[in-house]
């Protein structure tokens, strides 16, 4: 049994955030019902084409698998007696809609409540369902810029974005957790509950550390690029005769272990570099040197010596690499998924923790492939 086997998803989400949420809770054994507009569906169906596939972007499919899809216009009377049906059977409903959409479709908090008083409900939006910016619209990178972290990106006085939607995902991810903490609170009450769920709070939430910074020293963190968080040159990317490699040689011992597998262990007494603060103030000298000692090494062989060395150490790959990484391999993190209409499947990534969940094959929906299905579930004639 799965952790979430019997739970019910009413799944009322779109684009990524609220879709990351509601396939986690699918890989956990939730039963996720997806509520789609007929024809026109979730809005990343259309977000690329990829191979021809109409109404099925790979990004979409790669968030949506093992869902189940039922088309139902909310505007009409039978959309909506559908959705008060899998309500009242529903364990938790998900939606991503700006605060008071929701309601004004005829299905406030106080309204599913009503309906359903163990429902847990979790509303996930760009600043939340309080504040003076409750009503503004958000994309990842504006909680990005709203939140300080494209600052810390900044390269040359110039604000970057992170290249992949890494709010949208930990607010998704956030969501979970709520959920399951509301649903634990449900199991010990009989009350289902709230989640409020806000793409600027889950931004803050990444950046804590140098909120902590800002907050004792008063002076927000400057992006420090390559360098992170201890500042010092033996903990950086570096280009190689062949391939790039990162190095993570933080502590003193693991300076002293890189020196000796570069065939430098002279450098362990170097005045400039014997200790964390004078490998910090000479940081340019340090790095130049390194970059010197790597240029005739390769990425690969250096990653082996390194590791055996106790050394923290990678190899710089690209997405594909990674993925087909034996140790990844192993792990079994990446699943498949069959998606309609295409020759091949997808990898589709798992729970990102090692619990029972299923490796099974998984199959991505259509708009409203289960729509007859469900309805039969709920006692309803089907319609159109």
């Amino acid at each position: 049994m799965r952790p979430l086997e019997g739970i019910r998803v009413v799944d009322l989400t779109h684009a990524v955030s609220g879709p990351t949420c509601t396939l986690m809770l699918a890989q956990l054994g939730a039963d996720v019902v997806k509520i789609e507009p007929p024809e026109r569906g979730d809005d990343f169906r259309d977000y690329t084409e990829h191979g021809g596939l109409a109404k099925m972007s790979i990004p979409f499919a790669a968030i949506n698998a093992g869902k189940r899809s039922v088309a139902l216009d909310l505007k009409s009377d039978e959309g909506r007696a559908a959705l008060d049906a899998l309500v009242m059977r529903g364990d938790v409903l998900v939606e991503n809609f700006r605060p008071g959409v929701l309601a004004r479709l005829g299905f406030s908090n106080d309204r599913l409540r009503a309906l359903n008083p163990r429902l847990v409900i979790a509303a996930i939006s760009g600043f939340g369902q309080s504040g003076p910016l409750r009503d503004w619209g958000a994309y990842d990178h504006i909680a990005q810029a709203m939140s300080g972290m494209a600052m810390m990106e900044a390269r040359s006085g110039e604000p970057r974005k992170i290249g992949i939607p890494v709010i949208d995902s930990f607010s998704g991810y956030l969501a979970v957790i709520g959920i399951l903490a509301a649903l634990r609170t449900r199991d010990a009450t009989g009350n289902g509950g709230d989640v409020d769920i806000a793409m600027l709070d889950a931004a803050l939430k990444l950046m804590a550390t140098n909120l902590a910074v800002e907050s004792f020293t008063g002076v927000a963190p400057a992006g420090t690029g390559n360098r992170g968080y201890r500042l010092v040159a033996t903990a950086e990317y570096y280009p190689t005769a062949k391939g790039w490699i990162a190095l993570g040689a933080n502590h003193q011992h693991q300076v002293e272990a890189l020196w000796h597998v570069l065939g430098r262990a002279d450098l362990i007494n170097d005045p400039r570099f014997a200790t964390h603060p004078a490998r910090v103030e000479h940081y340019d000298a340090l790095r130049a040197l390194i970059v010197e000692l790597l240029s005739s090494e390769y990425a690969v062989d250096l990653e082996a010596r390194l590791t055996q060395a106790g050394i923290p150490a990678a190899m710089l790959r690209d997405v594909g690499q990674a993925a087909r990484h034996p140790h990844i391999v192993d792990r079994g993190l990446i699943v498949r998924a069959d998606v309609p209409g295409a020759d091949r499947d997808i990898a589709v990534v798992g729970p990102g923790f090692t619990i029972d969940a299923s490796t099974e094959p998984w199959q991505v929906p259509t708009i409203g492939q289960h729509t007859a299905e469900v309805l039969a579930e709920l006692g309803l004639a089907p319609w159109g």
